[in-house]
């Protein structure tokens, strides 16, 4: 079924879906094998599934045919799956995902603050998200960045705007360019070489981008506030939180992750135009987020109660 010319909808089970047409992206945030029912309200609405199993070799049979058949469906090349997990039941997916693809990398993602209500065990605030592909080289990936940290104070400051200090100096792991460089009376020298070659710093001194330090026979270069670009994205997020019961993220499906994070993962893995699914789409976050990145989205799901939740989410 069409939600619009972007999107559309599968109501099956992923294990019974195909297609001819390969996807450069699929997110695929399956049961985790809780051993519950999860519910979006437990009092006055049934939308939820259940993800009880026999036990641990049975869960690990059915993620295997999962994965193998997603991986059917990824493009070879550039394509990127991520599997998204609670760290508590993590052990399974990464073994599946290892014994499938070359490149496994993990991705720590905070979703929440710890919990006062645990007493007998440390909080669950983790989930891990596995980011497989077969080809490091080609594979499709655009460095993101976050905001500046406190650490980044710019305390200085000169007709050009706000800076903070970049190191030039190499540390005693490394030999850099070695050189001296007279700059008012001063001979600036590293013991261990400088980052930067003599004519590259050279040319830094005449637009005024170095910052000298006479008394240290130190020198650094001028990272200036409105030119930095934020700080590049480790595997470690926490700067997303779940979702809440607000208006601007609203809750409407007992496992939905938040929009932001889908954001994020659409945004590094695939390009404007490209091809996205996800096999057990839930509320639909994966599919608006995908539509309003420009993105083309198949979105499947055996239960049928989402594909009213998917449609409320676009009309609303």
């Amino acid at each position: 079924m069409r939600i619009n010319e972007h999107v559309e909808y599968h109501n099956t089970d992923i294990l019974e879906f195909s297609t001819d047409v390969p996807f450069d992206f699929v997110y695929c945030d399956p049961p985790y094998r809780t051993q519950r029912t999860f519910k979006v309200d437990a009092t006055n609405d049934d939308t939820g599934f259940g993800d009880i199993w026999k036990d641990d070799e049975a869960y690990a049979s059915w993620f295997d045919r999962v994965v193998s058949h997603l991986k059917s469906m990824l493009k070879a090349t550039t394509g990127t799956l991520v599997v998204h997990m609670s760290s508590d039941n993590s052990f399974v997916a990464e073994t599946v995902v290892r014994a499938h693809f070359k490149h496994v990398q993990k991705v720590y993602w905070k979703r929440c603050h710890g919990k006062n209500a645990v007493r007998n065990k440390l909080a669950e605030v983790v989930d891990v998200i596995f980011v497989c592909h077969h080809n490091t080289q080609r594979r499709t990936f655009n460095r993101l960045c976050t905001n500046l940290d406190s650490a980044w104070a710019f305390k200085f400051e000169d007709d050009v705007g706000a800076y903070n200090l970049g190191a030039l100096k190499h540390d005693r792991t490394r030999r850099g360019h070695m050189y001296s460089l007279e700059h008012n009376g001063v001979t600036y020298n590293s013991p261990h070489g400088w980052k930067k070659n003599k004519d590259d710093v050279n040319k830094l001194v005449r637009e005024n981008k170095i910052h000298f330090c006479p008394k240290q026979h130190n020198m650094y270069v001028k990272v200036y506030q409105h030119e930095h670009e934020g700080v590049p994205l480790s595997n470690l997020w926490t700067d997303i939180h779940s979702i809440t019961r607000t208006n601007k993220d609203p809750r409407l499906y007992p496992t939905q992750k938040p929009q932001k994070l889908l954001e994020r993962l659409i945004r590094l893995y695939t390009n404007e135009g490209d091809r996205v699914l996800d096999p057990a789409c839930g509320s639909g976050t994966t599919a608006y987020v995908a539509h309003t990145l420009k993105r083309k989205c198949v979105v499947v799901d055996k239960n049928p109660d989402t594909l009213a939740i998917v449609q409320k989410r676009f009309r609303e």
